[in-house]
């Protein structure tokens, strides 16, 4: 036997060894990052993530801090109302924010605020009014498959500048089915 080729062969296997557990470990800490890239009703393009992790939009000036989707009682049953909070860094005020749905044709109004107000320092918070299931604005919970919907927040501010901000938003299939089932939506 050649001593001189054990150790080596023995170094090479622990490597390898060691090499696989690394991988393997890292491989449980991984996840997988699928996005999807959409055309908007206005043409802009935007890489939409394809999972629940929160989206960070933000300029700069100002930032969509959340979106959601709350139902509210409504005479008759439940609508869904579509929940805003933007946060402005220090120093710029807002004149305007008019949020639109821009996901598909025709663009479809969803909120306006010709004079925002801070709830508290630097955060704007608005609840627009309640949907209902034939209210175009939720016709995407009907459908049967997922949906990408890509809301664009207009910010005109007092310095006289326009920011744009695009909010993308995956909704799964199961997701909108619990939406639906809740809401009352046939």
């Amino acid at each position: 036997m050649d001593r001189g080729k054990a150790p080596g062969a023995a170094c090479r296997a622990l490597a390898g060894a060691v090499s696989a557990a690394a991988l393997g470990a890292a491989g449980c800490l991984m996840q997988a990052s699928y996005s999807a890239n959409v055309t908007t009703a206005d043409g802009a393009q935007i890489e939409v993530p394809l999972s629940r992790e929160a989206v960070v939009v933000d300029d700069g000036a100002v930032g969509v801090k959340s979106f959601r989707f709350e139902p509210v009682a409504v005479e008759g049953g439940k609508g869904l109302a579509f929940g805003f909070e933007l946060e402005f860094h220090p120093g710029v005020k807002p004149v305007s924010i008019v949020v639109d749905d821009v996901s598909d044709q025709p663009i479809l109004s969803v909120y306006a605020d010709n004079a925002p107000a801070f709830a508290k320092k630097d955060i704007w918070r608005a609840l627009s009014p309640p949907h209902g299931a034939a209210d175009p604005l939720v016709g995407w919970l009907s459908t049967l498959d997922n949906t990408v919907k890509v809301y664009r927040f207009t910010v005109k501010l007092s310095d006289g500048t326009t920011h744009v901000l695009r909010y993308p938003i995956f909704a799964p299939a199961q997701m909108k089915a619990i939406m639906r089932a809740n809401l009352g939506f046939g």
